[in-house]
């Protein structure tokens, strides 16, 4: 009991307790720093850069007894990945995806501290300390999960090496929706995929056995095949399920869900000529320097260099009227009529960066019709073979 100042008034005070407007949540968890960049530098590749719902833009962070994870998605591509490291108190926080992997990638030392107080993630490596506002961990997407009607297991390498060889063809006209991708056509005696954009055409196979997989033709979107580039490094097997409108990809500790485009794909095979007779073979190394070379001063709309091909002998040239002529001659086995032949070279670039092996053949009719690019020998279990179409001569 109190009195007021000029004693005509008594007050009688009750003892509040007042609640913390910050609560601790509880999550603590310590991860090493580099293995920490990595997947926060991946895994913030699938968060879209702009979008109408802000929560697709951050990354959930979830510490239970036995596992750390991160997990992304922009409700066609979903990625959950697990990192290494101490959990001392478990929990889940939504934060921004892109804000965090900054942060990580310019922090030094070994091993950095995520704790949770309210909705703000704390980082502390160091001597540096950050607190970024988040939001509950209810509010993120649930993860899909993927009832698979064929799986199979194959080399993480291997897949790495048929994307590279693939993805550069894939079309980015959204009219053609089907050609946004890669066809997959699996079976049990291997792989094919195939990706075109109507201007070039590349498959690569792989002779594998798949023993008893279900056969089927997927169309993947090249989101999901760069995700699984971006995180995979080591030689380890990987499975792959195929459900009836999605992908997924497991690996040690990524797991990557994609959704399918709707097909159909072209029928590619029509496409591939069946009457070339004429043999080009050219060192790819020289062709690679030649062509990038005299390209300097093609069209900067076609980047057209021309093909001159003669006995034992292959000419590149370009002649633009606002630049100038350029010309290099190539050593080159080839022993029919002579003939010119128009390419964009950011094609005939896109081609030998995926080839391996020294030389590389053209196989040619005319100078209207489009040429097959193969390596001379391929050595494993692969085989690569590029189609590009030849641009009228100015």
């Amino acid at each position: 009991m109190i009195s007021s100042p000029d004693g005509k008034t008594e007050y009688n005070l009750k003892r509040v307790t007042v609640p913390a407007i910050i609560r601790r949540s509880g999550v603590k968890i310590q991860v090493p720093l580099g293995e920490l960049s990595k997947k926060m530098n991946a895994i913030s590749s699938v968060v879209p850069g702009k979008t109408t719902m802000p929560i697709l833009s951050m990354v959930l962070v979830s510490a239970d007894d036995t596992s750390i994870t991160f997990s992304a998605t922009d409700l066609d591509i979903s990625v959950t990945s697990k990192v290494s490291g101490k959990v001392e108190d478990p929990g889940r926080i939504a934060v921004p995806a892109k804000k965090i992997a900054e942060i990580v990638k310019s922090l030094s030392g070994d091993e950095v501290t995520l704790g949770v107080e309210g909705e703000k993630l704390t980082i502390r490596c160091g001597k540096s300390r950050f607190s970024v506002n988040g939001r509950s961990a209810e509010d993120f997407p649930k993860m899909p999960r993927q009832e698979s009607s064929t799986e199979f297991e194959i080399q993480a390498p291997l897949l790495r090496k048929m994307i590279q060889k693939t993805i550069y063809a894939v079309s980015t006209d959204l009219t053609r929706p089907a050609l946004c991708g890669v066809l997959w056509e699996v079976d049990r005696n291997g792989l094919t995929m195939v990706s075109t954009d109507g201007h070039r055409l590349a498959k690569v196979e792989a002779k594998i056995d798949l023993k008893n997989v279900e056969k089927a033709d997927v169309i993947v979107p090249p989101k999901a095949l760069a995700t699984f580039r971006s995180y995979s490094e080591g030689d380890e097997m990987i499975r792959v399920g195929l459900g009836d409108n999605s992908v997924s990809i497991e690996m040690n500790d990524v797991s990557i869900y994609s959704r399918l485009l709707e097909g159909p794909f072209p029928s590619y095979q029509k496409v591939i000529p069946a009457s070339n007779k004429k043999a080009l073979v050219v060192t790819r190394d020289d062709l690679s320097a030649a062509t990038k070379r005299v390209s300097i001063l093609s069209d900067a709309l076609t980047h057209q260099v021309v093909f001159s091909l003669d006995r034992d002998k292959l000419t590149l040239h370009v002649t633009t009227q606002d630049l100038g002529e350029a010309r290099e001659e190539v050593t080159a086995a080839y022993a029919d009529e002579p003939m010119d032949i128009g390419y964009n070279a950011a094609y005939i670039q896109d081609i030998l960066r995926t080839i391996e092996g020294d030389e590389i053949s053209f196989r040619l009719d005319r100078p209207d019709n489009a040429g097959m690019v193969t390596p001379v020998d391929e050595k494993g279990d692969l085989r690569q073979l590029c189609i590009v179409m030849p641009l009228r001569i100015n």
